[in-house]
């Protein structure tokens, strides 16, 4: 009903008079034999006569055998004798005499009542008939007689006939169904239909009217309600519908399109011109026409395949693989054919497929790599012991079960297989069984030994007792325990590989190299396990939180938090990540969202990391904040005895004494206090980097009375002036301010007062802010408007933004990173640039200090 109410809107009706020559054209399944019908019924029904022919491929070759076809039935009294040997198939020649013998006859067959001559298929007509058609269609217009033709839409037929039946024609298009003809249709063959299972039915058909037809037909027989919550049975439906159209019409096409369409459907889109010519085994004019023709008629696709006999399928995989492999294709795309293979047929086969499940691993795809892996250990692989590890690594990323008992297997089939032994040591770290990690990281190798240097930094039972200073583990294993300077430690940094970028990260961010330990986490691969890039948005955030930049270590902790959902075994990276939200839950004020996270974080299994240190030292601050000191006190000290078990002293890791120390002189224990602050002095000039030392100092002078105070106040304000750490900078010119400000240093107070202000604003550290605004108030010096506009203004994406501008990074290299379309990061800049009232790129620098 459909396609006949489309044939008539596009005039066909009209145009198919005596006289006349239409050419219908449209893609398989728009209907075009439909038409063809719808025509010849009409024409029959007035008195005319019909005679109908196809053109098929198996009989292209055949001369006359159209023109055999339209006049098989005719009284061969009739016919005269030039043409009986095309309508017999004897005749050697299209020559003039028997062209225009046949033409004799269809102008007899007219008579008075007319004759409509209809062809389909004809594209695929022998080359005898499409001259006679061409032919008839010169003269047609002195006769009763209609010729219509109808054609594959983009179908290519070289024939110099059908060029001229092409230019002397009248030319109709059918095309698909909209969504609102659909609606129509499915609402007349179910009923009523709800929007969603039109989209449904729409969405699995392209809208094809032989496809939609005899999908609903389908749903009829099943009894299927045209209802949304029915819309999932219409997917199912619908792919067993197009495969059945796919299966009829790749029965009806030629061995070489159909060979075509199973190579493309094997080798996917867009393959490689010379794999598929070689897996075809067809010359490139042959296989051009051929893969023309396949995608012309819609063979593409899984049902392509489906219509394979398995074994004959289960071979175009395996010569898809050898012919992918010839050609140097990725071990990834030969190892899914090898998956379609028997093991054992070719010897090169496990070394793919270890290969390929390897790069899965490394990029996350574990579903992928352990089916990879799983097909290679059938395979005869030269190591078993790597097939298994990788098989383990895969399962461990993935949070499959059994991914310990396979990587023991693996460390114990090979005990000198170091990558073996440091696979096992992840799995028994996330397995919470830290005391059986150094016996099996006890090989001597140097990287067993950096891998265990890393475990001792969550777990005091995998704390190594000597660590040399050769890997950047190493390095970071000496700068926590506080024995090596921060100029050495930073000289001593590599990124060769994952292990060692993090580790150098960590030491760059400890040192204050905060933007080169920000480069290095950008060259990180994003392609990594979840818990991977967790670790990595954790570390960002925690050097976006040391410069100061709140609303960007917001924004990583956030992304953190989503790869933290995927995988919740590694405590100590969301011990970690608790720390660092309350910190920053600290400076916006929110005081009560602080403790909740605080609370949240303290489990039975962050209890027994070393990050925990940082969850009881937050809360330490929290507890100050609300006016608990002997609470915070406690805290301090609880962070104090958590810390003992493990041989790290370095306060710019953990800066647990000068809380305390603020603690003990609130609570009147002033020499307690100045002992602690101390304590802390000395231990960050050991170590030289001026974060840790300013924030010591600033401790020390908040405990110290008088000149002395002051004076160590200032010396903070000096040493933080040269660090990048804008908002501990801050905190040590409130304080300062304050002391001045009590000392009648009015002028003084204000001005250290009001960069106070100015930093916290920028920083986004509301409490701060808030505290050096009341404390500006408290000079007298008038309320101040605070600021509207700043870094604080940014929206995380606009932060990401700027910071990577004020680094020199391209459009097309933030873009890139941020994986945000090229041409919308100039107008992301835009408005950066109003809200932090700069001009261009190069003074975003200084506007979020970004060295």
């Amino acid at each position: 009903m459909e396609n006949r109410l489309k044939a008539w809107c596009a005039g066909i009706s009209g145009q198919v008079t005596p006289g006349t020559t239409t050419v219908v054209e449209g893609a398989p399944g728009t209907g075009k034999t439909t038409v063809l019908d719808d025509l010849a019924a009409r024409w029959e029904s007035v008195g005319g006569r019909v005679v109908r022919a196809r053109g098929s491929a198996l009989v292209g070759d055949l001369p006359f055998g159209v023109v055999a076809q339209l006049f098989d039935l005719v009284d061969p009294d009739l016919v005269p004798a030039e043409a009986i040997g095309a309508l017999s198939l004897t005749a050697t020649s299209a020559g003039f005499p028997v062209l225009h013998g046949v033409y004799r006859l269809a102008a007899a067959l007219a008579g008075r009542e007319g004759l409509l001559v209809v062809v389909d298929d004809a594209h695929w007509a022998d080359a005898a008939s499409l001259r006679w058609l061409a032919y008839l269609a010169l003269r047609v217009r002195r006769l009763p007689i209609a010729v219509v033709l109808a054609v594959g839409l983009g179908e290519r037929c070289d024939d110099p006939s059908y060029g001229e039946i092409m230019a002397a024609c009248r030319r109709v298009t059918l095309t698909d169904l909209t969504r609102e003809e659909t609606g129509r249709l499915v609402s007349a063959a179910l009923g009523t239909a709800a929007p969603g299972f039109v989209t449904a039915c729409f969405d699995a058909t392209g809208g094809n009217p032989l496809a939609v037809t005899r999908l609903l037909t389908a749903l009829a027989e099943d009894g299927v309600p045209p209802t949304a919550e029915a819309a999932w049975r219409v997917v199912q439906r619908g792919a067993e519908v197009s495969g059945e159209i796919v299966a009829a019409r790749l029965r009806r096409s030629p061995a070489s399109v159909v060979t075509a369409a199973q190579c493309l459907a094997v080798l996917g889109p867009s393959p490689h011109p010379g794999v598929l010519a070689e897996l075809a085994g067809s010359s490139p004019v042959e296989l051009a026409d051929a893969v023309r023709t396949a995608e012309l008629l819609g063979l593409t696709g899984p049902a392509v395949l489906d219509d394979m006999p398995a074994g004959a399928r289960a071979t175009l995989h395996l010569r898809a693989a050898r012919c992918l492999r010839a050609h140097g294709a990725a071990d990834r795309a030969v190892a899914e054919h090898l998956l379609e293979t028997a093991p054992g047929l070719e010897p090169w086969a496990g070394e793919v497929l270890d290969r390929a499940a390897q790069e899965a691993v490394t990029r996350g795809d574990t579903a992928g790599a352990a089916r990879l892996l799983w097909r290679a250990l059938r395979e005869p692989v030269a190591n078993p012991s790597r097939a298994l590890r990788l098989l383990g690594i895969a399962e461990l990323v993935g949070n499959l079960p059994g991914a310990t008992t396979r990587l023991r297997e693996a460390f114990q089939s090979d005990v000198d297989d170091v990558d073996s032994a440091v696979a096992l040591s992840y799995a028994l770290h996330a397995d919470g069984t830290p005391a059986e990690i150094p016996p099996v990281l006890s090989g001597g190798s140097p990287w067993a030994a950096a891998h265990l240097a890393v475990h001792g930094l969550v777990w005091r039972e995998a704390v190594p007792s000597s660590v040399p200073l050769d890997t950047p583990a190493g390095v970071l294993h000496h700068v926590m325990v506080g024995d090596i300077g921060a100029a050495q430690a930073v000289a001593l940094v590599s990124t060769s590989d994952m292990l060692s970028a993090l580790t150098s990260a960590m030491t760059l961010n400890l040192a204050d190299s905060l933007d080169e330990a920000l480069a290095v986490l950008d060259e990180v691969d994003r392609a990594q396990a979840p818990a991977l890039r967790a670790l990595t948005n954790v570390m960002r955030a925690n050097v976006q939180r040391r410069k100061g930049d709140l609303v960007s270590a917001r924004a990583d902790l956030a992304v953190a938090a989503d790869h933290l959902r995927q995988d919740r075994r590694w405590h100590a990276v969301t011990t970690w990540h608790a720390a660092l939200l309350a910190d920053i839950l600290l400076e916006e004020g929110r005081l009560d969202e602080a403790a909740e996270v605080i609370a949240e974080a303290t489990t039975d299994e962050a209890r027994r990391t070393w990050s925990f240190g940082g969850v009881l030292t937050v809360r330490g601050r929290m507890l100050t904040a609300r006016g608990d000191d002997h609470e915070a006190l406690e805290a301090f000290l609880a962070a104090e005895r958590h810390c003992a078990a493990w041989p790290y002293r370095n306060p710019a890791a953990l800066a647990w004494r000068s809380g305390a120390a603020v603690a003990c002189a609130a609570m009147g224990d002033g020499e307690r206090a100045r002992e602690l602050a101390q304590e802390e002095v000395d231990l960050a000039r050991v170590w030289g980097a001026p974060r840790a030392l300013g924030m010591a100092l600033r401790a020390a002078g908040r405990v110290t009375a008088g000149a002395a105070g002051r004076s160590l106040l200032e010396e903070a304000v000096r040493v933080l002036r040269g660090s990048p750490a804008r908002l501990e900078l801050a905190r040590a010119l409130v304080d300062l301010g304050v002391v001045l400000r009590r000392q009648g240093e009015t002028s003084g107070a204000r001005t250290c007062l009001r960069d106070a202000l100015d930093l916290a604003q920028k920083c986004g550290s509301t409490a701060m802010a808030a505290r050096a605004y009341s404390e500006l108030v408290a000079t007298s010096a008038g309320p101040r408007r605070m600021r509207q506009t700043g870094p604080t203004a940014l929206t995380p994406t606009e932060h990401r933004v700027a910071e990577l501008a004020a680094r020199g990074r391209s459009d097309g290299e933030i873009a890139s990173t941020l994986l945000m379309p090229a041409d919308s990061v100039e107008v992301v800049l835009s408005g950066i640039y109003r809200k932090l009232g700069v001009p261009g790129r190069s003074q975003l620098s200084d506007a979020l200090f970004v060295d």
